[in-house]
């Protein structure tokens, strides 16, 4: 059986499927099986995968006869699987030459962990790259992070195919987006996970992608997953007291001057309470810093508070102790702030 077992969903993924084929036929690493489920494409994604498959006996097609989504077809795949590790990647993204490599050696070094991802490139259409990661995150920031979002992008995914030892991990079929949040999820229950320094993916941002199409929905799914998760760490207090940011997190609510002053003081509270509970000095400064960015994005790009000057107003008095933390984060990740101004109110 093969080590690894690259996972890919595709659905007339043509346009930059031939880039993804050649990263992974790129890897430095090769005992892999690529697994590649056809969700009834209807373009000329069926012709470019047999031709694939003829030239690499480790490329595995399976070919759904209606189209199912990626949820189902990613569970297929994972049904088919053999490998110890599952490598996921997306038809549109590009692995790095060392990224299996990577990602397997830190795995058999680190035999508690359940799974990891990785830093990554974010692209544009062209294949230009937009901004770059290298913060890597230990289990305490991945679980804090769980609250609203997943670690990383899910084609960095990398993780133990049975992470408690005999069943095979699936995706939840409720959630036709945000699969990857709520599986990342449930493997945080099982063991640790982390996010390495590593930059092995470029993830590409088009107009056509899941993420972009489906901003709203995702958005859904990511906050009923997110408030699952908060509920594990906090009071139900302190989670109750941030319902006014996850509203504006997941566009369900429009910023006000006093929905900002209810979100600004729940954050306030969840703060608190991270620092306290933080292993490390370290760690309380990148609370400080998350929360700053997070009330940035949640009030002012998703609750379209930047085009408001009354709301700007109320967000520069509430959350000014959080602004000088904010100014670090956008510093720390200009790309995402940027990502943040220009989805303002969508």
């Amino acid at each position: 059986m093969p080590a690894v077992s690259v996972l890919m969903g595709v659905h007339n993924g043509e346009a930059f499927l031939a880039e993804t084929l050649a990263s992974v036929a790129a890897q430095d690493f090769t005992d892999y099986e690529f697994v590649i489920v056809d969700d009834a494409s209807s373009d000329g994604t069926a012709a470019m995968l047999a031709e694939a498959a003829a030239r690499d006996p480790r490329i595995r097609v399976l070919t759904n006869e209606t189209n199912r989504g990626l949820t189902r077809s990613l569970n297929r795949g994972l049904e088919e699987a053999s490998g110890e590790f599952i490598a996921r990647i997306d038809a549109d993204d590009i692995c790095l030459p060392n990224r299996l490599s990577i990602q397997h050696a830190h795995m058999i070094a680190h035999p508690q962990e359940v799974g990891i991802v990785a830093n990554f490139e974010m692209i544009d259409a062209e294949g230009r790259v937009l901004s770059r990661g290298s913060e890597p995150l230990d289990d305490w920031q991945v679980r804090w992070l769980l609250g609203w979002n997943p670690p990383a992008p899910h084609p960095t995914f990398f993780f133990r195919r049975c992470p408690d030892g005999t069943t095979p991990m699936l995706y939840d079929e409720r959630f036709k987006t945000a699969q990857d949040f709520d599986l990342w999820a449930r493997l945080a229950a099982i063991g640790p996970t982390r996010r390495l320094a590593d930059c092995l993916i470029q993830y590409r941002r088009h107009e056509g992608a899941i993420t972009h199409a489906k901003r709203h929905e995702q958005a859904q799914n990511c906050a009923a997953i997110g408030r699952a998760n908060l509920r594990t760490r906090l009071t139900g207090e302190i989670v109750s007291g941030l319902e006014p940011l996850m509203a504006l997190f997941s566009y369900n609510a429009v910023a006000t001057p006093d929905v900002i002053r209810k979100a600004v003081a729940g954050v306030d509270a969840m703060v608190a309470h991270d620092c306290a509970a933080a292993p490390t000095k370290a760690h309380q400064r990148w609370v400080r810093r998350m929360s700053a960015g997070l009330l940035a994005d949640a009030i002012l790009s998703r609750g379209k508070g930047l085009s408001s000057p009354a709301c700007l107003a109320a967000f520069m008095w509430h959350a000014r102790a959080h602004l000088p933390h904010l100014a670090r984060a956008v510093l720390s990740d200009p790309g995402t702030a940027l990502k943040s101004l220009r989805n303002r109110g969508r």
